[in-house]
């Protein structure tokens, strides 16, 4: 399992941050946990926006959706006022509920007042899998939410088969979880995608030749992505940021009829609410959004070919889905970038 620049591949101009990760973005940490069951190959992906050990955060929030939805809690609250304080959850949309309520427990458990500053409401973002979906609620338990909520405190971000990439098919393939990372001057955008649906891959504007190994027919899927970065953006810059984003898993290919659903929430964490003091609210002005735009689709791009590269082939669903494999598409595209200088 190779990322794409062990490759020796990229996506874009901009440089990636150290990790190459959401995890670049000071304070953010991801983790993941399996629901385990017979019949199951699922889990779930927890985001942390700021450390376990900060009690009272409220930060800036934004979205995107396809035209086919996605199911997404605390969404009137992200509309209405842009702002938010809990994990986010990419679960499958049979154990929502459940996980809700753990996030409701472990929000209770940092302040028994649970206000907008101390984890409410719970963000969760389904995303539809592979997975029978009876089979899933049955074995979703609070216990699977405590462990990656835990894990998310490593630094390390894994990609491929784990957390919510666990049941994911794309592009005939198997799916899996994605991340990269981009600088932008003082700031660092880093974007974590769930690899679900598409049905022709493309990397760096060139179309991979998979159709001879794929299945005739592809099952629809879905997919999510959240960004984050440390640049002060208020909520409609980051519902702009989320779109922009959008584009880069769009030039993957992920965003085509073979996706019903797609989300992108993007959150900065320079927020206006930090360890209980207010502090007035900050934002870039226009001229400094662009490269930030550049750098959200560079990086969900990159994350999407970094997820297919890590996953490995499974069951799950009745479907046997094979692992995206490098060759020859890769030797191609090195040649193509560089012609082009790269």
């Amino acid at each position: 399992m190779k990322r794409l620049r062990e490759l020796g591949l990229k996506v874009g101009g901009l440089s990636p941050g150290p990790r190459n990760s959401i995890a670049d973005v000071a304070g953010v940490g991801v983790g993941h946990a399996a629901i385990e069951g017979e019949g199951l190959c699922c889990g779930i992906t927890v985001i942390l926006p700021y450390g376990l050990g900060v009690k009272e955060r409220r930060l800036y929030i934004g979205h995107w959706v396809a035209d086919g939805g996605s199911p997404l809690t605390a969404l009137q609250v992200v509309e209405d006022f842009g702002i938010f304080s809990s994990p986010i959850v990419l679960a499958p949309p049979a154990a929502m509920g459940k996980f809700y309520e753990g996030l409701l427990a472990y929000g209770l458990g940092r302040d028994p007042g649970l206000d907008l500053d101390t984890g409410w409401p719970p963000l969760i973002a389904g995303v539809d899998d592979l997975n029978a979906p009876v089979l899933v609620y049955r074995a979703a338990a609070e216990a699977q939410l405590t462990a990656a909520l835990k894990a998310a405190g490593s630094g390390q971000v894994q990609e491929g088969n784990v957390g919510i990439g666990r049941g994911l098919g794309a592009f005939g393939l198997k799916g899996g979880v994605g991340t990269a990372s981009r600088r932008c001057g003082d700031y660092t955008v880093g974007v974590l995608v769930a690899v679900g649906g598409g049905s022709r891959l493309w990397a760096d504007g060139y179309a991979l030749d998979l159709w001879a190994k794929l299945p005739r027919e592809i099952k629809p899927g879905a997919c999510a992505a959240v960004l984050a970065t440390d640049a002060p953006l208020l909520p409609h810059q980051l519902d702009r940021l989320a779109g922009r984003a959008a584009l880069g898993l769009a030039r993957a290919g992920l965003l085509d009829s073979a996706t019903r659903q797609g989300a992108v929430l993007a959150f900065s964490t320079a927020g206006p609410v930090g360890e209980g003091v207010t502090a007035q609210a900050a934002a870039l002005g226009e001229e400094g959004l662009p490269p930030l735009f550049r750098a959200g689709a560079e990086a969900g791009e990159e994350a999407v070919l970094n997820g297919l590269l890590a996953a490995a082939p499974v069951r799950v669903g009745g479907f046997s889905l094979e692992a995206l494999q490098p060759e020859p598409w890769a030797e191609i595209l090195r040649r193509v970038q560089q012609e082009r200088g790269w």
